[in-house]
């Protein structure tokens, strides 16, 4: 399990905190970066909820419209070279 909750924290860059009991009652915790800074990151009351988990969000679809414009330009660049060699077929004839 804690495998898999590092592996998911890594892909997803979230922080999780894990707490598990074991049947005599004594806890095992998991966190990334570490339980400490998340405990201490939900208990801040003064910080709003979309605060942190909006900047995240914002900035993927930031570097996402980036690439999709990036993209976008490189393709519009092959569609003019191929316009341009059009034109130039069609004025050799």
């Amino acid at each position: 399990i804690y495998k898999k909750i590092s592996e998911l924290s890594t892909l997803c860059g979230g922080e999780i905190p894990f707490i598990i009991f074991s049947s005599t009652g004594k806890p095992y915790s998991f966190g990334h970066p570490s339980i400490e800074s998340i405990a201490k990151h939900i208990s801040n009351a003064s910080q709003r909820l979309n605060d942190t988990t909006d900047a995240p969000v914002e900035t993927y679809c930031k570097i996402r419209i980036s690439l999709l414009v990036q993209d976008f330009n490189e393709v519009k660049d092959q569609l003019d070279v191929i316009k341009e060699k059009q034109k130039a077929i069609a004025l050799g004839q």
